[in-house]
């Protein structure tokens, strides 16, 4: 065995790659309804942490993905799941709540997507 041999071999065996568990993913059910001023996005994530959620909005698609805390040997779970969204929702003014399992997520309509009334005028 040469000298560069031995010393991959050894460096090798110094320091075992630790390889991650692969994450199993699953769909969460989502309730999406919208009123007069945002659109709201109810997400069924049992077991996730906030520190364990993301969420971003980039060209128009809302991504969330969150890993879920489980005790199955090891086993990694997750959510994954996206959403396009109009241009006329304010995403930077979102805000989100996990809540016992529920993501609530509220996004603001843009103050051009939001109704209009119009005053109607009577002639005598």
């Amino acid at each position: 065995m040469s000298d560069k041999q031995m010393t991959t071999q050894h460096v090798e065996q110094a320091h075992p790659v630790e390889q991650a568990a692969p994450i199993v993913w699953g769909t969460p059910d989502v309730d999406i309804y919208e009123t007069d001023s945002e659109l709201v996005l109810l997400a069924d994530m049992p077991g996730v942490t906030d520190q364990g959620l993301q969420l971003e909005v980039s060209r128009g698609v809302l991504t969330f993905e969150a890993e879920r805390e489980v005790a199955d040997g090891g086993t990694r779970h997750g959510y994954y799941r996206q959403f396009r969204i109009s241009d006329r929702i304010d995403a930077d003014a979102g805000q989100a709540e996990l809540k016992n399992g529920v993501l609530t997520l509220r996004l603001p309509k843009t103050e051009a997507a939001k109704p209009k009334k119009i005053a109607v005028k009577t002639l005598h």
